[in-house]
């Protein structure tokens, strides 16, 4: 089931996404988040974050190593893009992380370039996507 959540409820979450990927800061808290629930346990989530109204950026993106492969990080980014008002999706992923990479082509975001991250170094890949409706 997917709902709405709170930064308590998932920074568990986000943490352990980056602990896995080896990214060495602490993450802030997004605008809001989606929570994918199953059997009462919080077991995936997806952040957001609004940029003005024609922006908003996926961010925080995590299922549990237990719950991968059954299709909840797709539900996930559907809904959020359901969710959002903004016309202009952006999300920005490691360049090593071709699982997320997938996630977000199959739901429609296109990559549109690579950037260095200011923080880290590390090289990530620019996803957007276009609401038409």
């Amino acid at each position: 089931m997917v709902r709405n959540a709170t930064w308590q409820e998932v920074r568990h979450l986000v943490r352990a996404s980056y602990e896995e990927q080896g990214i060495g800061i602490s993450p802030s808290p997004a605008h809001g988040y989606l929570a994918y629930e199953e059997d009462g346990k919080v077991v995936a989530c997806q952040g957001w974050r609004n940029i003005g109204w024609l922006y908003a950026e996926l961010c925080h993106l995590y299922v549990m190593p237990s719950h991968r492969k059954k299709g909840i990080a797709k539900k996930l980014v559907q809904e959020a893009i359901k969710r959002l008002s903004a016309k202009v999706i952006l999300s920005t992923v490691l360049e090593n992380n071709k699982v997320s990479q997938a996630v977000l082509q199959k739901c429609g975001f296109k990559a549109v370039g690579k950037c260095s991250s200011p923080v880290s170094g590390r090289t990530l890949v620019v996803f957007t996507y276009v609401k038409t409706e």
